[in-house]
């Protein structure tokens, strides 16, 4: 007869026998994925290579331009969920889905590879240059992500000006036996990457692209249209010029529709009904201290990781803006202003901006600002504005108080609009 604690300890020993076997399994199908991120593959070889390339002290001579292909930076990595435990594990939140800010982080990183490689010369040669992510179109959840399915992610270039390249992400599920061989994608996104000299910090003139067919064409017309939708709502900032008229309007019909629930009490606050709140009663903060395993190639805090720590803050206080568990939709368009030092104090300030109950949508904006703790300042990075749905509860009307919250409104409502018209934009880059 076993003893008990024997007994015990041989069930423990089982157990961690087969945990061992199931991971090893998990890292035998990885070597099916030689593009996993975590792989030898050719989008971590890129990176590596920056990374080496970049610790080096020998000084590289500029390349002459090359005529690039769309074909010539295509690149790939795969998330295979369903097939690797360990994998999934890292991705996992507490509502068994797929965490989507570590996704995030992975587009980020696939953007910087994409733009890498179509800077690189004919035999594979880097250039001496460094890329930055200097803005984000717009990143659109088409369907939700499961830990049951393995992933592709691909990234192309679509559009190349003088030192910048616009580049478009898409994410589908690898299809399975009997499945469509190229599914519609779960995920599109777009990024802008700028270009800099190594050694000198100015502007430097990556390779042209050449473009082969008139499917080619449209994609790139698409990503100019795109282009051209920023740069006009860039001219119509409102630090630039005051709102339109018709926002005026919206403005002033808000005010009349709030002001007959004024409270006459001295020094009391204004009382709205239980389907309506105060924008500047929205608002949820949270610090980090930034770490160098964050950093990036050029030693700053890597752009995917803020996109990361903004989703996450923006998620819980939708959480709590809805009592329920909202669904992401989409992050509009934003630029990196400023990089963020290794060591920073990071404040991330989140507000419900604007609302559209009757679609059960509302949007989030994210504030990013570095501390100088000795100093006593704070200095603003960028601003990012994440749209979610709640289907299943309510969503309450945004209701702006100050002349500044009202100007949050109009930024908020201005996105709602500019980013639907994206949104068409970067389907038709599927086509």
């Amino acid at each position: 007869m076993i003893p008990a604690n024997a007994e015990s300890m041989q069930k423990v020993e089982e157990d961690h026998k087969r945990l061992l076997e199931r991971y090893a399994e998990s890292q035998r199908i990885l070597d099916k994925y030689s593009v996993l991120p975590d792989k030898g593959s050719d989008y971590m070889t890129i990176l590596q290579r920056i990374t080496k390339e970049n610790t080096s002290g020998a000084r590289r001579p500029k390349q002459p331009l090359v005529l690039k292909r769309i074909s010539d930076s295509v690149t790939e990595a795969y998330l295979p969920f369903k097939d690797n435990l360990a994998l999934r594990e890292n991705y996992i939140n507490y509502y068994g889905d797929i965490r989507l800010g570590k996704v995030l982080e992975d587009l980020d990183r696939l953007a910087g590879a994409v733009a890498y490689k179509h800077a690189s010369d004919n035999n594979g040669d880097l250039a001496p240059i460094t890329f930055v992510t200097a803005a984000v179109d717009r990143i659109d959840l088409k369907a939700t992500l499961s830990p049951n399915c393995n992933y592709r992610l691909t990234g192309t270039v679509t559009y190349v000006g003088f030192s910048s390249m616009e580049i478009y992400i898409q994410l589908q599920a690898v299809p399975g036996a009997g499945e469509p061989t190229d599914p519609e994608p779960n995920l599109v996104a777009s990024f802008t990457m700028v270009g800099r000299d190594k050694y000198t910090g100015k502007a430097s003139q990556v390779n042209p692209l050449l473009l082969e067919d008139e499917s080619q064409r449209r994609l790139v017309k698409a990503a100019e249209q795109i282009k051209e939708h920023k740069k006009a709502a860039a001219e119509k900032n409102l630090l630039k010029r005051p709102p339109s008229t018709e926002e005026r309007l919206v403005i002033h019909q808000l005010w009349l529709e709030t002001n007959k629930y004024q409270d006459n009490i001295y020094g009391s606050h204004t009382s709205l009904p239980s389907d309506m709140v105060w924008l500047d009663k929205t608002g949820m903060d949270s610090v980090t201290v930034c770490f160098p395993s964050e950093r990036n190639v050029q030693n700053k805090i890597f752009g995917g990781y803020l996109m990361r720590l903004a989703h996450e803050l923006s998620f819980a206080n939708g959480s709590v803006f809805t009592q329920s568990r909202p669904s992401y939709v989409s992050l509009d368009d934003f630029s990196f202003k400023k990089p963020v030092n290794i060591g920073s104090i990071l404040r991330l300030t989140s507000q419900v901006v604007y609302s559209e109950p009757e679609n059960k949508t509302f949007q989030v904006a994210v504030s990013a600002d570095v501390i100088d703790n000795m100093k006593n300042t704070t200095e603003r990075t960028n601003t990012f504005y994440f749209n979610f749905c709640c289907p299943s509860s309510k969503v309450r009307r945004i209701i702006p108080r100050t002349y500044e919250d009202m100007m949050k409104y109009l930024e908020g409502r201005r996105r709602a609009q500019t980013g639907k018209i994206i949104s068409k934009l970067q389907s038709a880059m599927q086509k």
